[in-house]
């Protein structure tokens, strides 16, 4: 192990940022992922920008559900190649390497988008950077999820994941705030190139990252190797019945979740929202910095939720706060889901429909965290340190299989049927998953 590695003892919450290889995980990830908040703020706007002109609204819709779409099937598809090579491949190299492709390939795009004026060219030139994006995404989670466990010990595994988890929502709520402003003042192409350079910095942070990493005997990987490693990574979760509930839990959740945020929200602010001429505070904030606002509300109430489990012992069992947790999330979202409907019908007006779904975003981000960061322990505990790679990219492509699926459908439900539509099927759907997990036996066992 790593010498930087600290016996267990009182302390570790303050002690884990004196952790050379944690810091510079830690600050690596914090600047490219400010940043990315740029980025995915900008780049559904953006394809709208340059798909309705050339398309029209509704099939602009669909258009961009393909291209959320593409990323998701390929995450679910190259993950397990990513997992195998974590386990045996050094893997801040992974990590440094994937990330300095990420960054030139931004930065070439945003040069397109300069000096480049047909909208087609640019439309295959973003789908082309989302090929290369979620490729070397696949390759690089299963790393990074994992590389936690090699450079921190025992004690500082809860804290160290707690500030990662709060390190991302404050990045967030950083990144938002400047977000409609950059994208309103300088342009989609200034913010692919500062989320290229981000990429680029991040990955020479991550380049001076050291752990004991003992080289596999056979480090090649062809394709029966990929097989093996899922089969092997497969076997490893099934053989655990609460994983596996929470797994399907995950899967159904994310196919009704997911959508909203990447579809239903985007087209609301740009559609329905764009037709209100005033609103709360309409003389200093646009309706892309009312949509910012609600993940702000999200982000702060994910850092309160990560400070107070970062001063929390690890638990033995996580089934009564997961459960919890599970109840809060799907409660808020359905409520959200059903104000916006109500809007649409024209039963509340805007601002009810502003100040409410950032009540709601807050108490979302509560239960997203209280979620993740124990599901996150589950499975750092459980797993083997040299399974944790298979086993975290079989998990995470079995979470998030249905999320291409769920891009397209409610795509086609958005243009076909109307985003209310949508919007009642969400808050339906999450609803019967919760009443689903909630009694299920093999969940009491997490």
């Amino acid at each position: 192990m790593s010498a930087d590695i600290r016996p267990a003892a009182a302390g570790a919450k303050i002690r884990v940022f004196k952790n050379r290889n944690f810091a510079l995980l830690f600050w690596g990830i914090a600047v490219s992922n400010i940043a990315h908040v740029f980025f995915s703020f900008a780049i559904g706007f953006y394809i709208y920008e340059i798909t309705i002109p050339l398309f029209g609204a509704s099939d602009a819709e669909i258009i961009k559900a393909v291209f959320i779409a593409l990323s998701g099937i390929l995450i679910v598809i190259l993950s397990p190649i990513g997992g195998g090579l974590a386990d045996r491949w050094n893997k801040a190299k992974i990590m440094y390497v994937t990330d300095f492709i990420r960054g030139l390939t931004i930065l070439a795009v945003g040069a397109i988008v300069f000096l480049v004026e047909s909208n087609v060219f640019k439309l295959i030139a973003l789908f082309v950077m989302e090929f290369v994006l979620a490729a070397n995404a696949a390759i690089f989670m299963p790393a990074a999820r994992s590389l936690l466990r090699f450079i921190v010990s025992d004690e500082e595994l809860q804290p160290g994941a707690s500030y990662l988890q709060m390190s991302d929502n404050f990045q967030a709520i950083i990144g938002l705030v400047f977000a409609a402003m950059l994208y309103a003042k300088i342009g989609v192409g200034w913010i692919f190139i500062i989320n290229g350079i981000a990429y680029v910095f991040s990955a020479v942070s991550e380049m001076f990252i050291r752990y004991e990493h003992k080289q596999s005997v056979d480090e090649t990987l062809d394709l029966k190797t990929v097989f093996s490693d899922i089969k092997v990574g497969f076997k490893y979760l099934i053989s655990e019945k609460a994983i596996v509930a929470i797994m399907v839990m995950a899967l159904m959740i994310n196919f009704f979740v997911s959508p909203i945020f990447s579809n239903g929200m985007q087209n609301w602010v740009y559609f329905r929202f764009a037709e209100e001429s005033t609103y709360l505070f309409s003389s200093f904030m646009d309706r892309t910095s009312w949509y910012g606002a609600f993940s702000i509300s999200l982000s702060i109430a994910s850092i309160l939720m990560s400070l107070v489990l970062a001063r929390q012992k690890t638990k033995a069992s996580y089934a009564k706060p997961l459960k919890r947790a599970l109840t809060g999330f799907v409660i808020s979202m359905s409520g959200l889901c059903a104000l916006l409907v109500f809007y649409y019908y024209g039963f509340v007006p805007i601002n009810a429909v502003l100040i409410g779904g950032i009540i709601l975003m807050f108490i979302c981000g509560l239960g997203l965290v209280a979620f993740n960061i124990p599901l996150s322990m589950v499975m750092q505990r459980k797993v083997r340190k040299d399974m944790l790679g298979k086993v975290s990219a079989v998990s995470g492509t079995l979470s998030q299989a249905l999320i291409p699926v769920a891009a397209v459908i409610a795509g086609f439900v958005i243009a076909r049927a109307g985003t209310a539509i949508f919007f009642i099927g969400s808050a339906v759907g999450m609803i019967a998953v919760m009443m689903w997990f909630l009694p299920n036996k093999a969940s009491n066992q997490i």
